[in-house]
């Protein structure tokens, strides 16, 4: 592997890094080629495993992609900064990043569906607590993606 000090391992270090983010990348799989869309998300780290939710619309391309394959991959960056050199073959980045795959299952029960959503707000506005309207409860799906591996590099660039 290349540049194995940049791999973060520590998951105290990498959910820090989870938190400072507010959009993910999910990939899907379409037919003719991957199907990548942005997501608000929440995480969860518990018993060394990896939990991640999103949510969406009932209808709609995403949700019909997982119920006919749950396969799913996630991505995560930020903290992107260029690092300027005198030859452009060494110019390079500073970046934080994590990709991770597993399984998608579209939540059915109210309880659940109701943990996935505080945790999908408390990643946008920490330390708040809401609460949600039946009719959209009805009209929304959540998704909790059971990671199987997940990785996280860092650059700082110092």
């Amino acid at each position: 592997m290349s540049n194995p000090d940049r791999i973060v391992s520590d998951p105290e270090r990498i959910l820090r890094l989870i938190q400072t983010q507010q959009i993910c990348r999910i990939a899907l799989n379409d037919e003719s080629s991957p199907y990548i869309v942005p997501v608000n998300f929440g995480c969860t780290y518990q018993d060394e495993r990896w939990t991640f939710y999103f949510h969406g619309a009932r209808t709609g391309k995403k949700m019909r992609l997982l119920r006919k394959d749950p396969a799913i991959s996630l991505e995560i960056d930020g903290d992107y900064r260029l690092i300027p050199a005198e030859d452009a073959c060494d110019y390079s980045s500073a970046y934080t990043s994590i990709i991770a795959n597993g399984q998608a299952s579209i939540l059915q029960e109210c309880e659940e569906m109701t943990t996935g959503l505080d945790l999908i707000m408390r990643q946008a506005v920490p330390g708040k607590t809401f609460s949600y309207r039946d009719d959209m409860m009805k009209a929304v799906c959540v998704v909790r993606m059971d990671c199987q591996t997940l990785t996280c590099r860092q650059h700082q660039g110092i």
